[in-house]
Parts: C-alpha cells; sequence; structure tokens
C-alpha cells in the first residue's frame, strides 16, 4: 500500500511540475523552498515597494516584490521601503544674497533610486492570461545597495529627517545665492537650480529627486509685500493710464468723425445751393425768353392791327 501511494505521489508531482512548466530560477526557488523545513529558516516576502536584505554567509541577496529563504541563526535580513516620501521643507529666515531674511516653503516627492527604465514587461504566455511580470534586470542594484549601506535598519522617520535636512541644506544654499527680486519673479528657476544642486547628493544617497515644488516665499519684514505692491500700483498706473490713451484716442477719432461729418454736411448743402441757384438761372432765363417773344408776338400784332386800321382808312376815304 506504501509504495502504490508513494507510485501515486510521484506521479502528481510529476504531472504538477509537467503543468506549470517552471522555469530554471523557479525550479531553484521551489527547491530552496523544500530544504526549507530540513535546513530550518524563514521564507522572506516583499512587495514590489520594499527590498529585503539577506546578508550571511551566503554572501547578500536583495528580494524586491518576490520571495526568498533566510537560513536561522547565521543569516540577518532587513527591509529598505522604496515607497515615495512626500517631504514639506521649510526654510526660516534664509538670507539671500543681499542680506534680506526670507522665509521658503517647499514640497518634495523623493524615493530610493529603484528602478533603471521600463519596469513591467508584457510579452509571452504571462500576458496572455492578464498577468505582468517584472524583470529583476530593471532593478537599479547599484543605488539600492548605497541606499541601504546608508539607511538598512533605520526607521523611516530617522530616514526622511536625514533627507529632509540635506534638502533643507541646499534649500537654504541656493536662496543664498539670488536676490528678493530673482526668487520673487522667477520661481521656476529657483527650483531648477535647487534640483540640479541637490541631484549629486541625493544620487550619492542612492535616493532620486521625483518632484520639487515652491509652495510660498514670504519675510517677516515685509519685503516682499512691498514688491507686491509696487507691482500692483504698477499695473494700477500703466492700466490708468491705457485707459486714459484709449479715451482720448477715442475722443479724438469722435472729434474727427464729428468734423468729418459736418464737412460732408457743408459740402452737400453747398452743392444742393448751386444746383438751386442753377436751376433758378435756368428758370429765369426761360421767363426772360419767352416775354421776349410775346413782346415780339404783340408788336407783330400791333404793327399788323396798325396796317389793318390804316387801309380800311384809305379805303374809307376812297370811297368818300
Amino acid at each position: 500500500k506504501k509504495s502504490r501511494v508513494q507510485e501515486g505521489s510521484l506521479l502528481l508531482c510529476e504531472t504538477a511540475k509537467a503543468n506549470t512548466k517552471t522555469t530554471g530560477k523557479e525550479e531553484e526557488l521551489l527547491s530552496r523552498q523544500s530544504l526549507a523545513p530540513q535546513t530550518m529558516g524563514n521564507i522572506v516576502t516583499t512587495t514590489p515597494n520594499q527590498v529585503a536584505v539577506i546578508s550571511g554567509p551566503r554572501g547578500t541577496r536583495m528580494i524586491i516584490g518576490g520571495c526568498g529563504f533566510q537560513l536561522l541563526c547565521i543569516e540577518t535580513c532587513h527591509y529598505l521601503s522604496l515607497e515615495l516620501m512626500t517631504l514639506e521643507i521649510k526654510s526660516h529666515k534664509a538670507e539671500t544674497i543681499k542680506g534680506v531674511r526670507v522665509n521658503c516653503g517647499s514640497v518634495a516627492q523623493i524615493k530610493v533610486k529603484a528602478l533603471m527604465g521600463s519596469t513591467t514587461s508584457g510579452e509571452g504566455p504571462a500576458a496572455q492570461h492578464g498577468t505582468v511580470r517584472v524583470s529583476n534586470t530593471e532593478y537599479d542594484y547599484p543605488s539600492i545597495t548605497l541606499a541601504s549601506t546608508h539607511f538598512l535598519g533605520e526607521s523611516d522617520d530617522r530616514i526622511r529627517q536625514a533627507i529632509l535636512r540635506t534638502m533643507e541644506g541646499h534649500q537654504r544654499q541656493i536662496l543664498g545665492t539670488l536676490t528678493v527680486e530673482e526668487i520673487y519673479k522667477d520661481r521656476a528657476a529657483f527650483s531648477e537650480r535647487v534640483r540640479e544642486l541637490v541631484h549629486d547628493d541625493l544620487k550619492a544617497m542612492g535616493f532620486e529627486l521625483v518632484s520639487y515644488t515652491v509652495t510660498h516665499i514670504d519675510d517677516e519684514n515685509g519685503y516682499m509685500e512691498s514688491l507686491g505692491a509696487t507691482q500692483t500700483e504698477l499695473v494700477k498706473r500703466e492700466a490708468a493710464e491705457g485707459r486714459a490713451r484709449n479715451q482720448a484716442e477715442a475722443r479724438k477719432k469722435v472729434a474727427q468723425y464729428d468734423a468729418d461729418a459736418e464737412i460732408a454736411t457743408a459740402e452737400a448743402a453747398r452743392e444742393a445751393h448751386i444746383a438751386v441757384n442753377q436751376q433758378q438761372q435756368v428758370q429765369s432765363e426761360s421767363d426772360r425768353d419767352l416775354h421776349i417773344k410775346q413782346a415780339a408776338f404783340e408788336t407783330q400784332v400791333n404793327k399788323a392791327r396798325a396796317e389793318a386800321e390804316a387801309a380800311g382808312k384809305i379805303e374809307k376815304n376812297k370811297a368818300e
């Protein structure tokens, strides 16, 4: 019976191996897990946002988003978070290049430089079943090693405080190289200079700056408020001048349009008057010609009448 059970177990194991089609790395991992009860140790598992560093006689191994085996007594395991850290950086009474003390606040997003490029691979049979496999070759192990060297075993709060002090120091240093006017007018340039300055130091610690944004800049003596008031008054003055210029130009245009309209009206009236006079002249000339012709006609009529009367008298005298 025992031999039959053993044969059935072997058959089930072979069938399971054939169905899973495990790779060489997965077989090695399964073999290590199978030795766990015999070698006495702990199975270490991690999520994609943390790294487990196992060190001992077998060297140092890093596990990200996977599992491994830690031997008891002779190996140690520590975890390091790869999550994004949000830091509020505050520089109080930082001196500018001209000695004006300002308060600067910013927000930075910083994390361990864990990735070198693309993080996932969607090719192969796993992608057809809706799963995505993370390739270990895409992790930036030198940067993770640097971060582990500096902060492995430290609490998250101590890591945040160390990076926060570094960022605050660099922010204060950049403030010391600029004037208040430069900071006030171009925050983007200020942010870019901070990015460039902290890049090498964060890289040396195994971290990277994901984002940096200035939230506020002010001072306790009202210097920047005065700059703002000056700028506001300048804008108001330019607006008033522009409004006055526009109104003057509008009045000028209106006057010009009125003058043009009056000139056009006078020209039209003059032309109309000339036309009326010309018409009256034509009428007068016509009346004159009519009277002349009427007088000529009356003269001819009177002459004919006189001739007729004279002829009648002559005939009458002849008859007598």
